[in-house]
């Protein structure tokens, strides 16, 4: 290694609770929701 090399810089944070869960739910609503259209134009 050399000596010019730099320590990579890494910025954290704590989750916030709740977010996971309405990600999830966002998710899983527009999946439904481009499902519905799908199957309305199939049929």
């Amino acid at each position: 290694m050399s000596e010019n090399q730099e320590e990579k810089m890494e910025l954290g944070h704590e989750p916030v609770p709740g977010y996971r869960k309405a990600f999830f739910i966002a998710i899983t609503v527009g999946s439904l929701y481009l499902a519905l259209i799908l199957l309305n134009t199939l049929f």
